[in-house]
């Protein structure tokens, strides 16, 4: 885009011109470049401030769309467009999405907000949160009686339902989970409905285990309550505000880059140390339980690829017991019927990028047997402290200059890693969950030697009561 600037007497007088001019003349048509869209926004109130003009097209390798949102006067760019022709929309907050435009870059396109005919039609682009704020929570009389686990608080309950459970992978709220489709329905009462909905696909196990094991089957009646109060025209109690001040600067662009049966958990595209690393470098995705894919956006060329993690037969899926899928499904789904999609035997959770721009993962490469070095009866300095028999998430690097993909043979699980600020550039591991226990990787020593048996370390984690900065012997 192009910048240009006033001299200070002109801008006095443009300002003292915007004070005396009828509204209608404000907004005026915007400066734009020939990879830009830009316009005015009206509807029938006159320019709508604080809404997003949306572009996408499917001409591009990846499907493509940028949103930015409109000024004061109903102005708008969408800047740095690759050259196709695209589809342009106005949503808002009290609108309905407009009719879509076809334009291309270095066109000035002015477009007709449609204001929301009524609440409930204006309701349907609120973001999903307001609508899951609906949900009622149990009284905190509840716990402790006959209708609750002897064992879940109310905080327990709120750890499931709002912070660490269902929300972890759900965005609860939207459209999908506010209603309940009539494949899950048939007859059945909401509450029933819930029952039979949460056992679907290969998630359903793990869902199972949270809603009717950990917590006794509570949520069902607060889901179906809410559930009920929807399908009978209940909206969200509070209204969400059109973005306002430096929000208005934001612009969101977004790619899809894999495929609709398997998930990206996660992505990485620079080292946080050193943040110019890799810069207009590829994206890494992370699939974890979906698949062995590691997808990769070029975010010059709007390309994807994958690549494939290599396994090997005798590794097992990453499914099943201790893991957030499950191999088989206990019921179909609404959306791929008896299908299992996932299929992971890498297990690659998440990953970060070295200094060098090669890419270390959260992932295995071998069976969950650990060799002999980490056992007891190992002179290794840590398996002599805390000996480990065996871990189902290892570490790997995948380097993209040379194309090599490397599975280290770590003692210890992998979950989120993250490198230090220090002289070896170690590569620190958590394990997750209740692992209880830390690893570490020396990747300068292990650069100069290739030996992972020396270069890697961990402890268990142990809480220090007498405060005196020294593991000494512990009780497990």
């Amino acid at each position: 885009m192009r910048k240009f600037f006033l001299s200070g007497l002109t801008a006095i007088g443009i300002a003292a011109m915007a004070l005396i001019a009828p509204a209608s003349l404000l907004a005026q048509p915007v400066a734009i470049d020939n990879d830009d869209i830009g316009g005015v926004v009206r509807s029938a109130n006159g320019p709508e401030a604080g809404v997003w003009v949306i572009a996408e097209t499917r001409e591009l390798p990846v499907r493509y769309i940028k949103s930015v949102v409109t000024d004061d006067q109903g102005r708008y760019v969408i800047p740095d467009l690759p050259k196709a022709t695209y589809d342009i929309w106005v949503r808002g907050y009290g609108l309905v999405d407009s009719p879509k435009v076809k334009s291309t870059p270095g066109k000035q396109l002015n477009l007709t907000a449609v204001i929301a005919p009524n609440e409930a039609a204006a309701a349907q682009y609120y973001p999903a949160i307001y609508w899951y704020s609906m949900m009622n929570l149990p009284d905190a009389s509840v716990f402790g009686s006959k209708d609750a686990p002897a064992n879940v608080k109310l905080t327990d309950y709120l750890n499931v339902m709002k912070n660490n459970g269902c929300v972890g992978c759900h965005q609860l709220g939207q459209l999908s989970t506010r209603t309940i489709p009539e494949y899950h329905l048939k007859g059945r009462t909401h509450q029933d409905a819930w029952v039979r909905r949460i056992q679907s696909g290969q998630a359903g196990e793990n869902m199972v285990l949270l809603a009717a094991g950990q917590l006794g089957g509570m949520p069902f009646k607060y889901l179906a309550d809410w559930t009920e109060r929807v399908a009978k025209g209940e909206l969200p109690w509070a209204k969400p505000v059109r973005p306002q001040g430096v929000e208005r600067n934001i612009v969101v662009t977004l790619r899809d880059w894999h495929n609709p049966k398997q998930y990206l958990h996660d992505l990485i595209a620079s080292d946080r140390r050193y943040p110019t690393v890799n810069a207009y470098g590829p994206l890494y995705g992370q699939c974890e339980h979906a698949c062995n894919d590691m997808p990769i956006l070029d975010p010059v060329k709007n390309v994807a690829t994958n690549f494939v993690l290599p396994t090997t037969p005798d590794m097992p899926l990453a499914l099943g017991p201790g893991n957030a899928g499950s191999v088989k499904i206990l019921q179909s789904s609404a959306y791929w019927g008896e299908e299992n999609i996932w299929d992971s035997k890498a297990n690659n959770h998440n990953s970060m990028l070295d200094r060098k721009g090669r890419v270390w993962l959260a992932a295995t490469g071998h069976v969950p047997d650990n060799p002999a070095f980490c056992k007891k009866g190992s002179t290794h300095p840590s398996a002599v402290e805390f000996p480990l028999n065996s871990t189902n998430r290892r570490v790997t690097m995948y380097d993209p200059k040379t194309g090599k993909y490397t599975a280290y043979q770590t003692c210890f699980g992998s979950h989120h890693l993250q490198f230090g600020y220090d002289a070896n550039d170690t590569l620190w591991m958590s394990t997750g969950g209740g692992g209880g226990n830390v690893g570490w990787i020396n990747t300068k020593m292990l650069d100069e030697t290739g030996d992972i048996e020396k270069s890697q370390g961990w402890t268990a984690l142990v809480l220090d009561t007498n405060g005196n900065g020294v593991r000494d012997e512990y009780t497990e």
